[in-house]
């Protein structure tokens, strides 16, 4: 249930500071300080203990919303990103406990492997398309 409420936090997150940042048109620094601000208040309130977690995970999915839109066009894509976020946390929920930059490295590298996906996709799509094009010879080229 914890897995489920840490992945649903950090979908909501990432997905709302995309949208204050891009639909709003207010930046991402606003977008991700106001998502950042209001999950650190409510949160912990009705979570309890566990609730401090969750504030956590959707203050480090909401850096990940603060990705450029010419990376991540649309919600469904920073859903998907956010959903590797909370993946990400989750894995690396005890290490490095205290160091600085670990939710903003988890962020990173949640849209680092979108964007790689989609650019393997791509690539392997161009790849395809050209092996499958006939080669032209002689008069019908």
């Amino acid at each position: 249930m914890e897995t489920l409420l840490i992945i649903l936090v950090s979908t909501v997150s990432g997905a709302l500071t995309f949208l204050i940042s891009n639909n709003l048109k207010k930046g991402p620094v606003f977008g991700s300080a106001v998502v950042t601000l209001v999950s650190g208040i409510f949160l912990p309130h009705f979570f309890g203990e566990f609730g401090t977690s969750l504030m956590v995970v959707a203050a480090c999915s909401s850096y990940a919303g603060m990705v450029a839109v010419k990376n991540i066009p649309n919600i469904w894509e920073m859903i998907v990103v956010s959903t590797i976020t909370a993946i990400l946390f989750i894995l690396a929920s005890s290490a490095y406990l205290g160091v600085g930059g670990r939710l903003g490295t988890i962020a990173a590298l949640s849209c680092f492997t979108w964007i790689g996906f989609k650019k393997f996709v791509y690539a392997t799509n161009i790849n395809l398309k050209n092996k499958l094009k006939y080669k032209s010879v002689g008069i019908w080229s």
